[in-house]
């Protein structure tokens, strides 16, 4: 492993050119600047054997070793997010079950419209479906890229536009193509210690992380390699909550007067921040060429994550308490457990009858069991277990390919049209498992006499996260056939153009279409223009389809603040509840992107890219608000169905427009004795609409709506609409030091029901800085922070405290913040190389 400081490829932005053109005429430039970051070769988005980025007809990032190695955090998510423009991790808060699966956006749209692939083959799906808030607007299943070891990664190359007729279903938005090394000998290791600046009440335990990974080459016959890594993460929580607010009785009176006890002792009852986690990752990636014209290859990850996280806190005087149990009230815990892999093995030629031709098989599963512990379900009364099993979801993909690629001198060009086709069958499965009789059921418990309560009976199930009912489990799967056709054909020595469509067949949609066009023109060596146009499609996940579940709460009554049991239905769009109130059978997303740019190389030191894009997309699918009051409750009673139920459904419910540009700009530069500099500025400006709601007509003329503020807020004015960041990195000797500056615009979380209830949070600078020393060519030592100022948002007004999900104050923040809520982040890291 050679110094990042050796391949020295920094980065500028247009805002600063005039600045810096200042020093472009002076000649002292750096030796190693001498290959430009866009002259690295990708081969995601060309079939026809890779372009540079520079002439890639479409925008492309690429995020090297080196890039994911000055992450703090060390994991994809971050490090992706640093790196590409418009790449941030999702809003809101995702529930118990999310917290420990981040999703990812691009371009604004959520995690099911990102194709993650790994070494170009499609990487399967959590599991896990998030149905709480923004990053869930639509149900996100994404990738879990944290279940990839960031020991095994190579780089990243990050395409910024819709590849539907290239790569199939979800990559509406883009594709991130995990790239795995590829070392025959030698490795590499890294160990790093971090932990948040602050916790509150004394809760939680900072967010303390350590981790330590490990890669090794090993040299197979004929010059092949089977290259090994792992890593390993623990982590600890955090804790973000404030004290129970005034207003909340924690216990119950004592004669007609406020039990002492509510004042007397700490009200930081509520832990909610990072989850408590363990996760060990294994990969390896392998090539053994058989003879001179065939070559096996295989890769494969191994995961077990444990994460844990906890519900709202039930006050000891709660319906969902029992006080013999817990006397001080409780917050249960929620537990994930996943075991996830994924196993690719494939054979390759380069010359059969004049193709290439590539033959691949790669199976993928993940399954997370549920747990809900240091709880209790009172309806089984003071003898309910503790510790309740909910069940398992189980995701599963099968996917088979064969891909061709061929050049073809047609006489017509002076350089030859490349030719890529291919076939590929899929298999998805989705499956719930029941959890324990206790995780759901109903005990029949009534509270006795003498108690406060007597005489009612508590809603049943494990609190906050209900176990799946044998109504629930099911098993569910389809199938998926698809060809593709891609050709490329340099028209000039200054222009090129491709042209790409592919069929795809569903077990349960039917056919589909789509296609896509791009061209580049290069009007010089320094400057091109490039732009395309595609279709694409998105179909729903199977989650999405079948997913359904309860969720028992303890929160505010969206109409009085006062905190209440209620319990809320996530159902499918066949639920006799969900079709009453207007549910339908899901169709595919449908899509049209746009998009146009630039590539300027003014100075050889100076590198340029800006896109535009458009993106509109039809039958997007959304979650529907929480259906609930006076006239939802009629119209189930009306079929029969038990009226006093909150409800929930997916459904292709609006018509969405997403418009943003992208400026990445490199700029770097050798000061001599003082070391060299480069500057990265990243940009993305957006913008979302909802071109048309579709309201079920089940709806119409009841006052409710299935897509509500808060809905319409997850689309619009959840994510920034312009996050820049400007990163100094500087090179002197051994030292290297990175400053980096991030601007956020602001984000409100809009409320269901009223302005006065939204979640607003000010624009803000973050400052990340980091301070590296080589202790030898193979030893680097590194101490730094993330938000080092400790930036948090501003709590929420009065009115929107009292109808936060959780009831907190001093502080109560949004989890809508882009920048997170734990404030500043410290670590120390050594990493390794031989």
């Amino acid at each position: 492993m050679f110094r990042p400081r050796k391949n020295f490829r920094p980065k500028l932005s247009l805002l600063t050119v005039g600045i810096l053109g200042l020093y472009a005429s002076q000649p002292a430039l750096a030796e190693e600047s001498s290959t430009p970051s866009l002259q690295t070769v990708v081969v995601t988005g060309a079939r026809d054997g890779g372009r540079t980025v520079a002439k890639s007809l479409a925008p492309i990032d690429v995020i090297s070793a080196d890039d994911l190695m000055r992450s703090g955090k060390q994991n994809l998510r971050d490090a992706l997010a640093a790196a590409v423009p418009s790449y941030t991790n999702a809003a809101g808060f995702t529930g118990g079950t999310g917290l420990s699966v981040k999703s990812a956006t691009l371009r604004g749209l959520g995690g099911n419209h990102v194709l993650v692939l790994v070494n170009g083959k499609r990487r399967h799906t959590t599991s896990l479906i998030f149905v709480q808030t923004a990053a869930t607007a639509s149900g996100q299943s994404p990738t879990d890229l944290d279940l990839i070891p960031i020991s095994a990664v190579d780089h990243i190359e990050v395409l910024r536009d819709g590849a539907a007729a290239q790569y199939g279903s979800d990559a509406i938005a883009g594709v991130i193509n995990i790239i795995l090394k590829s070392n025959s000998s030698g490795g590499s290791g890294s160990a790093l210690y971090g932990q948040f600046k602050d916790r509150v009440g004394g809760k939680g335990n900072f967010g303390a992380r350590g981790q330590a990974s490990v890669n090794q080459g090993f040299e197979l016959p004929n010059d092949g390699f089977f290259s090994l890594s792992a890593d390993l993460g623990i982590q600890d929580n955090s804790n973000v909550a404030g004290a129970v607010p005034e207003r909340t009785r924690i216990y119950f009176p004592v004669n007609g007067q406020p039990d002492p006890r509510e004042n007397g002792e700490s009200r930081y009852r509520q832990i909610m921040g990072q989850p408590r986690s363990q996760t060990y990752n294994l990969a390896y990636n392998m090539e053994l060429p058989l003879n001179a014209d065939y070559t096996l290859y295989s890769f494969s990850t191994a995961s077990h994550r444990n994460s844990e996280s906890w519900g709202t806190y039930r006050t000891a005087s709660s319906p969902q308490n029992i006080v013999s149990v817990y006397p001080d009230g409780f917050s249960p815990r929620f537990v994930v457990e996943e075991d996830d892999f994924q196993t690719v093995v494939g054979l390759r030629n380069d010359n059969l009858f004049g193709w290439k031709w590539d033959l691949s098989t790669s199976f993928g599963q993940d399954n997370a069991n549920i747990r809900n512990e240091k709880s209790i379900n009172p309806s089984f009364g003071p003898g309910s277990p503790r510790n309740m099993d909910g069940g398992n979801l189980i995701a599963n993909q099968w996917t088979n390919n064969l891909d061709l690629t061929r050049a073809f001198d047609t006489g017509l060009f002076e350089k030859p049209l490349n030719v890529s086709t291919g076939l590929e069958f899929r298999r998805e499965g989705f499956e719930i498992q029941s959890g324990e009789l206790a995780s759901y059921g109903d005990g029949g418990y009534v509270f006795p006499v003498g108690s406060p309560l007597a005489g009612q009976r508590p809603n049943p199930g494990a609190p906050g996260l209900t176990g799946f009912t044998p109504a629930d489990a099911h098993n569910y799967s389809r199938t998926n056939t698809a060809g593709y056709v891609d050709f490329s054909q340099s028209l000039t020595d200054k222009w090129d153009a491709s042209v790409a469509g592919r069929f795809e067949h569903y077990s349960d949609f039917g056919d589909t279409a789509s296609g896509k066009l791009s061209t580049r023109y290069a009007f010089t060596p320094q400057f091109a223009m490039r732009g395309t146009v595609s279709n694409g499609f998105r179909a729903p996940s199977l989650q999405q389809e079948y997913y359904s579940s309860s969720l028992t709460a303890w929160r505010a009554n969206t109409l009085t603040g006062q905190l209440e049991q209620n319990v809320t239905r996530y159902v499918t769009v066949d639920d006799p509840a969900g079709q009453a109130l207007g549910a339908k059978a899901l169709k595919p997303e449908k899509s049209m992107n746009y998009s146009v740019g630039f590539v300027a190389t003014p100075t050889s030191n100076l590198d340029i890219t800006v896109d535009l894009y458009q993106i509109d997309i039809n039958n997007r699918i959304l979650q529907t608000s929480n259906l609930q009051g006076p006239a939802v409750s009629n119209l189930l009673a009306s079929k029969g169905l038990d009226p006093n139920q909150i409800v929930s459904y997916f459904g292709n419910l609006a018509d969405t427009r997403t418009r943003g540009i992208d400026l990445v700009a490199d700029y770097r530069y050798d000061f001599g004795q003082y070391g060299k500099v480069k500057w990265t500025l990243l940009s993305n400006q957006s913008l979302q609409t909802v071109r048309k709601v579709k309201e079920p007509a089940a709806l119409a003329g009841t006052g409710v709506t299935a897509v509500g503020r808060d809905k319409i807020g997850n689309l619009t004015s959840a994510y920034p609409k312009n996050v820049t960041s400007l990163n100094t990195a500087w090179q002197l000797g051994d030292f290297d030091v990175n400053l980096k500056e991030t601007h956020y615009t602001g984000v409100t979380g809009l409320n269901q029901v009223s302005p006065t209830r939204d979640e607003k949070i000010d624009p803000a600078f973050i400052t990340d800085l980091s301070v590296g020393y080589w202790l030898s060519d193979a030893v680097k030592l590194t101490v730094g922070g993330e938000n080092i100022f400790n930036r948090r948002p501003q709590q929420l007004n009065d009115e929107a405290k009292k109808y936060y999900f959780a009831p907190t104050d001093n502080p109560t923040h949004s989890w809508y913040s882009p920048y997170g809520l734990d404030g500043a982040y410290y670590f120390a890291k050594v990493d390794v190389s031989w």
